[in-house]
């Protein structure tokens, strides 16, 4: 078992035609299943003037789009799980909560079929990127009511692959244990794995490279994706980092990076269908390498809360679109931000995830730890923009680093920044949270 190359060899390595008269058959099923138990989607599909029963592969686009915040109105509506619902309760094994990135959290219910499939899709995840049956696994995500901690035990289990549930416990007891049991390869994201670095090193004096990490498998966030940050924490730890994403809504995992680390691939085939859309227009997009598209995911085999071409609002670069080395077929992606985060100056787009790259080129004279400050939305962003950026352990002379950091993005990501240092601590988060990289004014 541990020396075959793929979980699942048959749909990791499935033709692009077999997967779409998979994906026909599975969707058919799907959207009967929801007419027949759905009222959201019965009225949804009314009001659209669409007969869902006569939908397949090739015309899915014509169904209408559902965003996060009919959800949460359905949720409040029909709770706790929402109008979506196509089961009872009582046939719910598990319920979870979203992280509420985007607004208040919204409840994600799964049937006993559903744990399963998530189970295959996150086997499928870490086997790609080195998990075996016997490795030590530091599982170091929050195991309570968000989806990724209980959800990666379970998938764990199945591969029969040693577990630390570590969760976010306190830091300093997780390092003791660690450093007596030995361990191979981490799961986090990278904001965690930025907190776990300086206690180690600050409170600890512990070198986080001297812990044997082979790899960690890093998401919840970008961060991975980013070629400096991802440098940063691969030289620190010295173990290889693996970017993944996913969504509460379809699984904790849909893509991830293979051992050929040339953009992350779609693992929930068979489960879930990726769609790419034109950001602007809504309208869907033939995947070519290169392109930068919106993505949206369809539901082909879920019980209890499907979801019908539910715009995610993560926007993503298309690297490829034929075999990889590693022999998986299928698109290939990076993600690059948020629909919502993107911001424009003067006719120029900017994410965050470019500035966050540009930024970390400057460590150690800088943490890697930004802010961007914006005005209200629907208002025009004037240059200068406002960045905040936290000084590292060797910032050396400071008005010089500014210059220098101003000039970098200004050469880099062609527009006009003006650069305030910050003390070292100002900005990182601690614990389990999350940096918040665009904060705008009230109006």
């Amino acid at each position: 078992m541990a020396n075959r190359r793929y979980w699942n060899e048959a749909m990791e390595t499935i033709d692009a035609a077999e997967l779409w008269r998979l994906e026909d058959e599975r969707l058919r099923w799907q959207l009967r299943w929801i007419w027949e138990h759905s009222p959201f989607y019965r009225q949804k599909f009314a009001e659209a003037g669409i007969d869902p029963l006569s939908i397949g592969r090739d015309s899915l686009y014509r169904l209408p789009f559902t965003v996060k915040e009919e959800v949460r109105r359905t949720q409040e509506e029909y709770p706790p799980l929402g109008g979506h619902a196509c089961v009872p309760l009582e046939e719910v094994v598990r319920i979870h909560a979203s992280s509420g990135t985007t607004g208040k959290p919204t409840l994600v219910g799964l049937t006993e079929a559903d744990a399963r499939m998530w189970n295959e899709i996150l086997a499928r995840f870490l086997w790609a990127t080195g998990v075996r049956p016997g490795t030590r696994v530091w599982l170091s995500v929050t195991l309570g009511w968000y989806i990724a901690g209980l959800s990666f035990y379970e998938a764990l289990r199945q591969i029969r692959a040693t577990v630390y549930p570590a969760g976010t416990m306190e830091a300093t007891r997780t390092f003791n244990v660690v450093r007596r049991a030995g361990v191979d390869y981490m799961i986090s994201s990278p904001t965690f794995v930025n907190y776990l670095t300086n206690v180690a090193r600050e409170r600890l004096g512990i070198d986080p490279g001297s812990l044997g990490l082979k790899a960690m498998a890093l998401g919840g966030e970008p961060g991975a994706g980013v070629p400096q940050i991802r440098q940063q924490i691969e030289e620190t730890w010295r173990c290889k980092v693996y970017d993944a994403m996913g969504t509460a809504d379809f699984a904790p995992i849909l893509w991830t990076e293979c051992e050929a680390q040339a953009g992350m691939h779609f693992i929930g085939q068979g489960f879930v269908i990726a769609e790419f859309i034109d950001p602007e227009t809504g309208q869907s997009i033939e995947p070519k390498e290169g392109l930068l598209a919106e993505l949206v995911y369809t539901a082909i085999q879920r019980e209890c809360v499907p979801l019908i071409r539910f715009r995610i609002g993560d926007l993503v670069r298309i690297e490829g679109t034929g075999k990889c080395e590693c022999g998986r077929t299928g698109i290939r992606i990076r993600c690059v931000g948020r629909v919502d985060d993107m911001f424009i100056v003067r006719g120029v787009n900017v994410f965050p995830s470019a500035v966050a790259d540009v930024i970390a080129s400057f460590r150690p004279r800088v943490t890697g730890e930004f802010q961007i400050r914006l005005p209200p939305r629907g208002l025009p962003i004037e240059p200068p923009v406002p960045v905040i950026v936290e000084l590292g352990p060797e910032p050396g002379d400071l008005h010089r680093l500014k210059r220098d950091l101003e000039e970098a993005i200004r050469s880099q990501l062609i527009f006009r920044a003006v650069v305030q240092l910050v003390p070292k601590g100002e900005l990182s988060p601690t614990g389990t949270m999350k940096r918040q990289v665009i904060l705008r004014e009230e109006r």
